[in-house]
């Protein structure tokens, strides 16, 4: 762990942003399925401009995320919205009653609650977001709680919701390798929080003190084959069988370290 830190560089410190995904604060009305975004886009096209597809943590997978055919309504409070301009979504938010989605944090008449206290509009998501064009670029997606490192590569716009993180900025596809690694999963495990379960939790102030070796062009080179490789296979089917290059890319990053043959084992071991 010593070796690590010093031959490495915080995430903290690299040309990096990492955010937390979309909280919507009621997901019942805000996630819809295919179905669902047909029949609104079927009532008002210009619908399609605010359902943008969706992650949940547990769609995304090691290197490549398993889209699930879920869509969010992205009402994102930074846009600034007026919800008339979309009457079917309108009247489909309408109907999970509008107290509900109000923004006020009261008790309703039924025992339920309305969503917690913010200054948004009852059609609004409830974080602000105003990072939200953060999606729409080249990313990684993580998942929040997972046994070992789940990072995925995104280079299209897809949005998550607050089971995961995003990070955007430069050498993506290097450090979706090295975060994927069996030497990071170990980093962790020895020093993140865990759940009652024992699950490790990826939260966003463990994953910035990972440190990684700023590698030469030529040295990330090796990485980004692998995980171009990984992405091709799965690209094509999911199931691939990836564990060669995966293999290869924890012995490159043993030696990225200088680990010894006994700190190896150790890791292997955990």
């Amino acid at each position: 762990m010593d070796k690590m830190e010093a031959i490495g560089t915080p995430l903290k410190d690299w040309d990096i942003d990492i955010y937390r995904g979309v909280l919507t604060g009621y997901n019942k009305a805000f996630i819809i399925d295919d179905k669902v975004r047909t029949t609104l886009l079927a009532q008002d096209p210009k619908s399609a401009e605010i359902i943008k597809p969706v992650l949940r943590g547990r769609d995304i997978q090691r290197y490549q995320a398993q889209w699930a055919g879920q869509w969010m309504i992205a009402t994102f409070p930074s846009l600034n919205l007026d919800i008339n301009d979309y009457p079917a979504v309108r009247k489909h938010l309408l109907s999970y009653d509008k107290e509900r989605l109000e923004q006020a944090g009261k008790t309703l008449a039924g025992g339920g609650r309305s969503r917690k206290k913010t200054p948004h509009h009852w059609f609004e998501l409830q974080d602000t977001c105003a990072y939200q064009a953060q999606f729409k670029k080249e990313k990684l997606f993580w998942m929040h709680m997972s046994p070992r490192g789940r990072f995925a590569y995104s280079d299209s716009e897809i949005y998550c919701n607050q089971k995961a993180f995003l990070l955007t900025g430069n050498s993506l596809k290097y450090l979706c390798a090295i975060l994927n690694s069996i030497l990071v999963t170990w980093f962790i495990r020895n020093t993140a929080v865990t759940t009652g379960m024992g699950l490790t939790q990826w939260d966003k102030f463990v994953v910035d003190r990972i440190a990684i070796p700023k590698a030469t062009i030529s040295e990330q080179q090796q990485f980004i084959h692998l995980v171009e490789s990984i992405l091709s296979a799965k690209g094509d089917n999911p199931a691939a069988d990836t564990n060669a290059e995966e293999a290869t890319i924890d012995r490159l990053t043993f030696s990225l370290y200088g680990l010894t043959s006994q700190e190896i084992a150790i890791v292997e071991s955990m």
